[in-house]
């Protein structure tokens, strides 16, 4: 396959500088709030995304320096990284729902945060939800975390 290339659009401000101090997913909520700046050729692109309320983001998990296939999510049973969220994967690509708090210039203020700080940013998204309806989403093993 051929080798593809990202530049990031901006940067993540976070109170977490190791993804360690992030908390993980199911363990508890995610209160952090933090900035994404992004980079002043972009700024036109962020027209209209005030509207939103939440944002998905997509970012390089920079500090990510190996790959693991199997993992043990929460100490549970051993899953497949495409089975989970987490970082060791083979291209090191994080996405998060954030809450868009507010947007001032090219700085979008963000809550919900559970990026480090300096995390390169790929790209944003608007958070709309897509057919079919949640309640019909099945989300596997991570069931078991909510109950």
């Amino acid at each position: 396959m051929d080798q593809i290339r990202y530049e990031p659009i901006g940067v993540v401000e976070s109170p977490f500088d190791s993804a360690e101090a992030v908390p993980r997913p199911g363990s508890e909520r995610v209160t952090a709030s933090g900035t994404l700046e992004i980079a002043p050729e972009f700024e036109p692109g962020l027209d209209g995304l005030e509207e939103f309320s939440h944002i998905i983001v997509l970012s390089h998990l920079h500090e990510v320096t190996g790959v693991r296939l199997q993992v043990r999510p929460m100490g549970g049973t051993s899953v497949g990284i495409f089975a989970t969220s987490g970082p060791p994967r083979p291209n090191p690509i994080g996405h998060s729902v954030l809450t868009l708090d507010d947007i001032s210039g090219t700085r979008l203020s963000v809550s919900h945060l559970d990026l480090i700080d300096g995390t390169p940013i790929l790209d944003i998204k608007p958070y709309a939800p897509k057919v079919p309806a949640l309640e019909e989403i099945d989300t596997g093993w991570m069931d078991d975390l909510s109950g």
